[in-house]
């Protein structure tokens, strides 16, 4: 299911969507890392270690937040209505392949 919302995002406005969702989320602290570790800012490195870290850990849904998140930046912001994703449609896929296989 996760695999069809990305594929949705082929078009400009959907990558784009993607890397706006990804920058909120966690982009800007992989940023803040590698610009700290090339002036060498001790607190820019902790706090780029910190949040990836945070998000890296268990239990935290970065991949489901990225892609929700694109998705409302796609519809409503970009206002790209190219492909509409039925989610009832694709649960009822998922779950009958569970059940069958």
């Amino acid at each position: 299911m996760v695999w069809e919302i990305i594929r949705s995002m082929k078009t400009i406005r959907g990558l784009f969507a993607l890397f706006i969702s990804y920058m909120l989320f966690h982009g800007w602290a992989v940023i803040l890392l590698l610009i700290g570790t090339l002036i060498t800012n001790p607190l820019w490195i902790a706090i780029g270690t910190t949040v990836i870290l945070f998000w890296f850990g268990p239990g935290t849904p970065i991949i489901p937040l990225i892609i929700i998140v694109a998705f409302f930046i796609k519809r409503y912001i970009l206002l790209d209505k190219s492909e509409r994703i039925h989610f009832r449609t694709l649960w009822k896929k998922l779950n009958e392949k569970q059940n069958n296989g």
